[in-house]
């Protein structure tokens, strides 16, 4: 399991209008420090990953600090999948307060940036 920023979580149900087979799962948005850093880039991008739908009533406060249970699966051609098995809520984020704290630090001037 690996601590990961969820940031958001998003449940979708629908039938695929080709087979009309269900569709069901959700689809979490967080960031982690664990990623490759790049030269090019600044800052945390954040990832996508599909869950399965039974994994939403796990989900609680967001933006919060959960373990992720990442398991590979078999995508398609065979590529590895990455998917949420498992998800454990750690700790709440209190972005408000984070923003209101910021905000009570003068912004540098352009000579000092």
């Amino acid at each position: 399991m690996e601590n990961c920023l969820l940031l958001s979580a998003r449940r979708y149900q629908f039938a695929d209008d080709k087979t009309g087979r269900a569709v069901e799962g959700v689809s979490l948005t967080y960031v982690t420090a664990d990623v490759e850093h790049e030269p090019d880039r600044l800052g945390m991008a954040p990832l996508t990953i599909s869950a399965p739908f039974e994994l939403w009533p796990s989900l609680g406060a967001l933006p919060g600090v959960y373990q992720l249970d990442l398991k590979q699966r078999p995508g398609k051609n065979g590529r590895p999948t990455l998917t949420c098995v498992g998800a454990r809520f750690v700790s709440p984020v209190d972005l408000a307060r984070g923003l209101a704290s910021a905000s009570a630090i003068p912004p540098r001037s352009s000579e000092q940036a």
